[in-house]
């Protein structure tokens, strides 16, 4: 059987959901294919235990496809960005850093969602709309394109024929290799353990970084639930350390979190299940090919800091919808142009998470009181600390 459509997704994740429903609520004819999807959306509510921090203008791209007004009874806004070192012999606060986003905006820096319940909604709009098909459990398994359309096989027999095809399948992207396109990958062996907490402080909106050496451990405020307060946790090691962590009974691995909490929400609870995500940063050669782009992790992964990665994504879904919009999907030349024009700003956004990240890392003492000092530096010059939030802010 061979169906045709305007738009072939390839990744269910949330960047490729996004798409579709993007595309889709513009009136486009789209098809959207995952294999670890399934047809009850409950299916994501175990799988994926992080959250997504969404940037202000991220919000407003929600906002100009009548999105965001499902999301916003999940959404916990982060109004300060904290900053802790703890990179001193004794492992105990030395330096904190506030960084409000009322200094530049009257709005919180952004919004905070779960992954879980975030696909959740995605999929129950995508499902309002007639001209979108969601196919679940369904992979690629070759593509041919031509200069007037693009062919994808699928596991479960079916053809589609395509304008456009969308590749969101993350970092192991089967269509980024299909089509020969190559990556660069810069290894920290790093792995970011991911769960949520309850603790006896209230988080007042403030996401909190603490830096000690390995990577950052941030704890992201998520809404209460029945009463208590809820943090998602983000804890950024080397792999060789997280793979011992996560092997811990919960008791041990419970102590281990707020040691290494500092206590700066008082006494943390584990209260999920603990996933290990392998990090890397990486970069595609190109975000294009013939009648296909790259998108999201697809195209470009980069450790978690600053909530960059789903918002670099969301940036190239915007950034292509306009071009197709303005030049249709027959336009060779707009996918080329979303390709130089994406490629080029995550580029230098990257190289800024790569050095961030680095410093997180650092081992030696004399490198962790120079990202000590650097930090208070950067916080009290007034200037760089605002356009420095600035930029955080945007994850163009």
């Amino acid at each position: 059987m061979t169906q045709s459509c305007d738009i072939l997704v390839c990744g269910g994740g949330i960047s490729g959901l996004l798409a579709t429903a993007f595309f889709g609520i513009s009136g486009y004819k789209v098809i959207c294919v995952d294999p670890l999807l399934n047809d009850e959306t409950s299916i994501t509510k175990n799988l994926d235990l992080r959250s997504t921090a969404f940037l202000q203008q991220s919000i407003k791209l929600m906002q100009k496809f009548s999105i965001w007004d499902d999301l916003i009874p999940y959404a916990t806004p982060l109004f300060t960005m904290r900053i802790i070192d703890a990179g001193g012999e004794s492992e105990l606060p030395r330096t904190r850093r506030d960084f409000n986003s009322s200094e530049i905006s009257g709005l919180p820096f952004g919004w905070n969602i779960p992954n879980s319940t975030l696909k959740e909604e995605l999929i129950k709009k995508i499902y309002t709309l007639s001209n979108v098909q969601l196919y679940f459990g369904v992979n690629s398994t070759k593509i041919v394109t031509r200069t007037s359309e693009a062919k994808v096989w699928l596991s479960n027999g079916e053809n589609i024929k395509a304008k456009l095809i969308i590749g969101a399948d993350g970092k192991n992207s089967f269509v980024r290799k299909t089509l020969g396109i190559r990556s660069s990958i810069s290894n920290f062996k790093q792995s970011a353990l991911a769960f949520t907490v309850n603790h006896s402080v209230s988080h007042q909106n403030i996401s909190t970084e603490i830096h000690m050496s390995g990577g950052p451990f941030t704890l992201v405020p998520l809404n209460e639930r029945n009463g208590q307060h809820r943090s998602a946790v983000v804890w950024m090691e080397k792999t060789t350390c997280a793979k011992k962590l996560i092997q811990l009974n919960k008791d041990l691995f419970q102590d281990k979190v707020n040691k290494r909490s500092c206590g700066v929400l008082g006494n943390l609870t584990i209260d999920s299940k603990i996933s290990l995500w392998p990090l890397v940063s990486q970069l595609s050669e190109t975000f294009y090919s013939e009648r296909t782009v790259l998108i999201a992790e697809a195209a470009h992964s980069s450790p978690p800091i600053g909530a960059q990665g789903l918002n670099m994504g969301i940036s190239d879904i915007s950034t292509l919808f306009d071009l197709v919009e303005k030049n249709g999907l027959d336009s060779e030349s707009a996918i080329a142009e979303y390709s130089r024009l994406r490629r080029l700003k995550v580029n230098l956004r990257m190289k800024g998470i790569d050095a961030l990240n680095l410093t997180s890392m650092a081992k030696t003492q004399w490198f962790k009181d120079l990202r000590n000092k650097s930090l208070g530096l950067i916080h009290d010059i007034t200037p760089i600390r605002d356009q420095l939030m600035k930029y955080g802010m945007n994850a163009l």
